[in-house]
């Protein structure tokens, strides 16, 4: 039960993941498509060094290796915390895009 449980918020902080970084043109498909694909490329670095940084010091605090699991829990939390204020900052911060 406790591996299903794990699986089912697992697909939950993807599926929030990728709607946050959702760029939605009303009319436009690909419009919407190509700028969802350009905010995960542009996002995503930040995200993994952000990560990358997290896991460091979590490990040498800790002394144990964390599992990878873990590791994209981790991901996805920074993930939806950034794409989250950029999504604010793209559709109330700026004008004419």
């Amino acid at each position: 039960m406790k591996k299903v449980n794990e699986s089912v918020t697992l697909t939950i902080s993807i599926m929030v993941y990728l709607l946050l970084s959702v760029r939605y043109f009303p009319d436009e498909i690909l419009k919407t498509l190509a700028w969802t694909g350009m905010q995960i490329l542009t996002v995503s670095p930040l995200t993994v060094g952000g990560t990358f940084i997290i896991v460091v010091v979590l490990q040498k605090a800790m002394g144990v290796k964390i599992p990878r699991d873990r590791i994209v829990r981790i991901f996805l939390t920074l993930g939806i915390i950034v794409e989250l204020l950029y999504g604010l900052y793209n559709y109330v911060g700026v004008k004419g895009v």
